[in-house]
């Protein structure tokens, strides 16, 4: 039977399964229920560098802790991935929530407090820059911008206690900043 999970990439959410073969990192892989099934066979190289046989093809990922995910770097691009199951995949896709309004919303994952701020109203931001930074459970969890623009307001201080759910910035999208006159 598939494992289920959901995958954020910088800012975009993925449906991921997984199917596992056997013991030693052979499986089947696909993002999103109508896409194809891939056999993938994953090698570990060297300290972060891996190999995945994607339907036979091989690809070279660098993987490294970062945060309260991984930085996958594919050539020369590095993707920020974080994956959950279950209750925390409906908790990561309610932390990030792009409005139709032009904004993109970060909201607190899970209940903790703020340690860092990296950010303030007029400040521009790329994606994947980390804003604020939130301990839970012994635990630092970065939150993310998950789409470039210009942080509109930010409702956290250091030291706060915020609850799950509670948004803690908003983010004017750049398209909608571009677009706006």
């Amino acid at each position: 039977m598939a494992e289920k999970y959901l995958i954020q990439v910088n800012e975009s959410l993925l449906e991921g399964e997984i199917e596992h073969s056997n013991g030693r990192g052979e499986a089947r892989v696909r993002f999103g229920p109508d896409s194809e099934w891939q056999a993938a066979d994953l090698h570990h190289v060297r300290a972060g560098l891996h190999v995945v046989m994607l339907d036979n093809r091989p690809v070279e990922l660098y993987i490294e802790r970062s945060g309260s995910g991984v930085d996958v770097t594919i050539g020369r691009r590095t993707y920020h991935i974080q994956i959950a199951r279950g209750r925390r995949a409906a908790t990561m896709a309610a932390s990030i929530d792009a409005a139709s309004d032009g904004f993109a919303r970060i909201r607190a994952p899970m209940t903790g407090t703020v340690l860092e701020v990296r950010a303030a109203p007029g400040d521009e931001v790329e994606a994947g820059d980390v804003l604020v930074v939130i301990e839970s459970m012994k635990m630092n969890n970065e939150l993310r911008a998950p789409a470039a623009g210009v942080v509109e307001r930010i409702d956290a201080t250091v030291d706060a206690q915020v609850e799950e759910g509670q948004e803690l910035v908003a983010i004017r999208a750049a398209e909608a900043k571009n677009g706006s006159g």
